[in-house]
């Protein structure tokens, strides 16, 4: 199940990503279609981070975002830093110009 939430997750992340980049060119039809799964996504997030992503660093969350959460680990190293920096490194950075994670 995890593992299911995760990939959805991404897939998300990559959908809303491609949206973020046409967003300025998109007629507003597709805008308000696209709306609800922008916030099913950030729900989703959400979610994952409380849940998954605290059982995965052994942290409770201090932030909303899982983005939040591993920016966070890189910019404070620590034992979890390896982990954020792959994650952000290999799932996150490529799908966004100049990155996703600050």
């Amino acid at each position: 199940m995890v593992i299911l939430w995760s990939y959805a997750l991404w897939f998300s992340f990559l959908a809303v990503m491609a949206l973020r980049m046409a967003w300025t060119r998109l007629p507003l039809t597709v805008k308000i279609i696209a709306a609800p799964g922008v916030v099913a996504m950030v729900l989703l997030d959400i979610l994952f981070n409380i849940a998954v992503a605290s059982f995965l660093f052994v942290d409770p969350p201090k932030q909303w975002f899982f983005t939040q959460r591993v920016s966070q680990y890189k910019a404070h190293p620590t034992w979890r830093t390896p982990i954020a920096t792959w994650i952000c490194a290999n799932l996150l950075d490529p799908f966004q110009i100049g990155g996703h994670c600050k």
